[in-house]
């Protein structure tokens, strides 16, 4: 079961932070776009590790994905407009 949170999670934040990402990238901010590649490689690597050990945690991340996303979008929205 911890398999499966920490795979949720992992993915949840991945696509949180490949929203920072790209809006880096879209900005042209080098440096900015490298340290959230960095993030986002560190919490792929996590899900890579977990849904190898267990195929079934890759329910999880799907979940983690549109959750995730949906989140750093409303997160960057809601910056945006303050």
């Amino acid at each position: 079961m911890l398999t499966y949170i920490i795979t949720f999670f992992a993915v949840f934040a991945t696509d949180i932070l490949y929203v920072y990402f790209l809006k880096a990238v879209q900005n042209d901010q080098s440096v900015n776009a490298s340290f959230w590649s960095v993030l986002v490689t560190l919490t792929g690597t996590i899900t890579v590790i977990s849904y190898t050990e267990d195929h079934w945690a890759v329910i999880p991340a799907l979940l983690g994905a549109a959750v995730g996303t949906y989140a750093g979008m409303a997160l960057r929205r809601r910056q945006h407009i303050e």
